[in-house]
């Protein structure tokens, strides 16, 4: 197993894992909370989860991550994980209240943020009528709020992770793939992965950018998938 099995995320800025497949996503974030596990107990601290996408909270209380070794769905307080489900007009307060408690966490996880943009778009129609610069004031409007978390982040030396989906798109008559807020999140990231199955079973990762690697690479994790 490479070094970097253990050193996937990075304290000193953005982590961002992109994916074309909803459940390699939810097998990567439930494989790191996982090797946070450890310390999160001997700390007495949790794994914060802004789950705007809502699956990975749906698994974790229905008992199926099995990785996470969460004990929410057992009906016990002590849960490593404490997952936030913000809904239109309530993600304000929450940021407001991860940042206060990410002292006392050793990683946030905002998952995802092309939900994001889903919950927000009404509320942007409402502001420009006209349709022009809707993208560019949620691009803008992200980017304040990721920003917020990673500079507490690196405050506080705990990693960030941001994910978001690759789209696709038609174009000039063939499929291509487009990311939302992609100029953001390259900009800004100190840390970019991706994540896909392989064989149905094995979680592969591929490092494209990362601070203490030069070469792209991929690791592959075997048998990281989630049983149901």
């Amino acid at each position: 197993m490479s070094y970097y099995n253990n050193n996937l995320l990075s304290n000193i800025g953005l982590n961002t894992l992109t994916f074309s497949d909803p459940y390699a996503k939810l097998c990567f974030n439930s494989m790191i909370i996982s090797q946070y596990y450890y310390n999160c107990q001997q700390q007495q601290k949790k794994i914060i989860y802004i789950d705007l996408d809502t699956t990975f909270t749906a698994y974790l209380r229905a008992g199926l991550l099995s990785l996470v070794k969460d004990t929410a769905s057992e009906g016990k307080d002590a849960s490593i994980v404490c997952a936030y489900l913000p809904t239109e007009g309530t993600f304000e307060s929450i940021l407001k209240h991860v940042i206060h408690s990410m002292s006392d966490s050793l990683m946030v996880i905002f998952d995802s943020v092309n939900s994001f943009y889903n919950m927000y778009y009404n509320k942007i129609i409402n502001i420009d009528s006209s349709g022009r610069g809707r993208i560019g004031r949620l691009n803008h409007l992200l980017s304040i709020f990721l920003m917020l978390l990673v500079k507490n982040g690196m405050h506080l030396n705990i990693p960030v992770l941001v994910t978001s989906m690759i789209r696709y798109k038609m174009k000039e008559g063939e499929w291509r793939m487009s990311l939302t807020s992609k100029r953001i999140l390259q900009k800004n990231s100190v840390v970019n992965l991706y994540a896909e199955i392989l064989n149905n079973n094995n979680l592969a990762v591929k490092i494209t950018q990362h601070p203490t690697i030069i070469t792209p690479q991929t690791l592959i994790f075997d048998n990281q998938t989630i049983k149901v």
